[in-house]
C-alpha cells in the first residue's frame, strides 16, 4: 500500500529563533507525526521560511509557502497529501479574511492540513463546520497578536525618541564613538576619529575612495572592522555618513526593508567633521560622478569572478583595465595587492591566463571531477610569470 505523502512547512519570523530551539522543535514534530501515522515525509522537498514574517504575507508572496502552493498547482504535490505545520499561525498572521482564504485554498486543492501542536487534522473533503470555525478563531487570534505587537513596538520606538535627552535610542555607535556606561551619551575614540578626519581631508583634497583606501593600507593604518584592510566601499560609507555631523537617523523595518523612521535627530552624536567640509566633500564626489573617472572603453567580463584566488594570499582576483597597448592592457590582479595591502603578487595579462587555463583544463576528465572541497590529485597551481608587472 502506498503511504500518503506529508510535507513539512517550517516558519520563524526572526533569525534569533533559528539559534534557539524553534527549527529543531518544528522539524522533529513533523518527523514524529509522519512516523506515528504511517505517512511518507518528503524530506528532500522541504519548505522553510527562516526570518520571514507571516503578518505581511511575505511567506506566500516571496517565500517557501508560496512555492508549496505553486507545487500543488503544478501537480508536484499529489492530491491527498498532508501539509504539516506546528500551528496555523505558521501559515499566516494576516487579516482573518486573507488568512482564511489561504487556508481554504490549500484544502480546496485536496491537500490536508495538520497542526502538530494539537494534533488536529483539517481534511480537504470534510463537511464538519467546526473545522472552519476553529481555523477562523486560531487565525484571528494570530492576526490580533501580531497587530498588537506591531503597535507596541511602534509605541516603544516613539517613547525612546521622546526620551533622547536622558537615554540614547540605540547602543550601536559609529566606529569612532563608544556609548558611555550610563548610556546617556557617547565618547569619542580619538584614534579612530583622527582616521575619519584624515579620510575627509584626503577626500577634500580631491582623492577618491579607492585612492584613500589604498593609501591607508600602504600606511598600515588598522581598519575599524575585522576585514582584510580598508576597502573602497567602506571609505564611501564613512564619507556619506551624516553621523560625523552629529546626526542620527532612526530606522525601522517595513515589509522586511529597513526604512528611515521620522526626522534625523541633530546633536545626537559628538561632531567630528565640520558641516562645511562635509558639504564640500559631497559636492566634489557628485562632480566626479557626473564628470566620470577612470578609463572608459570596452567592458571586459571576468569569467573567473568569485573563483580565481591569489596563489600568494588567497584574495579574489579582479580584472583591471590599464588602457590601450602597448603600455596598457587587460590584467588579472589580486585584490589585496590592488588595495595596497601586504600582498606583492604581480598582475597577470588576462589573455595569458585564459590561454594557460584552457590548456590545463583540456587534459581534465570533467565528468570525473565531481568533487567537493578536495582538488583532483593531479592538479597543479598555475603561477603568474615573474616578469609581468
Amino acid at each position: 500500500m502506498i503511504k500518503p505523502r506529508a510535507y513539512s512547512y517550517v516558519r520563524m519570523s526572526t533569525d534569533v529563533q533559528l539559534k534557539g530551539d524553534s527549527l529543531r522543535r518544528q522539524t522533529e514534530l513533523s518527523k514524529r507525526y509522519a512516523q506515528e501515522n504511517g505517512y511518507e515525509l518528503v524530506e528532500d522537498f522541504k519548505f522553510e521560511d527562516i526570518g520571514v514574517s507571516a503578518f505581511n504575507g511575505r511567506n506566500v508572496s516571496q517565500g517557501a509557502l508560496g512555492r508549496f502552493i505553486e507545487a500543488i498547482q503544478r501537480g508536484v504535490v499529489p492530491a491527498g497529501s498532508y501539509l504539516l505545520v506546528e500551528s496555523l499561525d505558521r501559515l499566516s498572521r494576516e487579516t482573518p479574511r486573507v488568512a482564511t482564504a489561504l487556508f481554504l485554498q490549500i484544502l480546496a486543492a485536496d491537500v490536508n492540513i495538520v497542526t502538530l501542536a494539537d494534533g488536529r487534522v483539517y481534511k480537504s473533503g470534510s463537511s464538519d463546520p467546526m473545522d472552519i470555525i476553529v481555523s477562523v478563531v486560531h487565525l484571528s487570534r494570530a492576526y490580533e497578536e501580531s497587530r498588537m505587537k506591531s503597535m507596541r513596538v511602534g509605541a516603544a520606538w516613539e517613547n525612546k525618541r521622546k526620551n533622547l535627552t536622558t537615554r540614547k535610542l540605540t547602543e550601536v555607535a559609529p566606529a569612532w564613538l563608544s556609548l558611555t556606561v550610563d548610556k546617556t551619551s557617547f565618547d569619542v575614540i580619538h584614534e579612530n576619529a583622527e582616521i575619519v578626519r584624515r579620510i575627509f581631508e584626503e577626500a577634500d583634497a580631491g582623492k577618491g575612495s579607492y585612492q584613500i583606501a589604498r593609501r591607508l593600507n600602504m600606511d598600515r593604518v588598522p581598519p575599524f572592522t575585522r576585514s582584510n584592510g580598508w576597502h573602497e566601499s567602506y571609505i564611501t560609507k564613512i564619507l556619506t555618513n551624516r553621523a560625523v555631523l552629529g546626526e542620527f537617523q532612526p530606522h525601522r523595518y517595513v515589509n522586511g526593508k529597513r526604512c528611515p523612521y521620522g526626522d534625523p535627530v541633530d546633536g545626537y552624536f559628538p561632531i567630528v567633521i565640520s558641516r562645511e567640509q562635509f558639504e564640500r566633500v559631497q559636492l566634489a564626489r557628485k562632480a566626479r560622478k557626473n564628470r566620470g573617472s577612470g578609463r572608459k572603453g570596452k567592458s571586459h567580463i571576468n569569467l573567473f569572478s568569485g573563483v580565481a584566488k591569489c596563489g600568494y594570499c588567497g584574495a579574489s582576483m579582479y580584472v583591471v583595465d590599464k588602457g590601450p597597448k602597448p603600455k596598457g592592457g587587460i590584467y588579472l590582479r589580486c585584490d589585496s595587492a590592488r588595495r595596497g595591502n601586504d600582498c606583492k603578487a604581480s598582475a597577470w595579462p588576462l589573455a595569458h591566463f585564459e590561454t594557460a587555463f584552457l590548456y590545463f583544463v583540456r587534459e581534465l576528465d570533467l565528468p570525473a571531477c565531481k568533487f567537493r572541497g578536495n582538488p583532483p590529485p593531479d592538479s597543479e597551481m598555475i603561477s603568474p610569470p615573474n616578469s609581468e608587472k
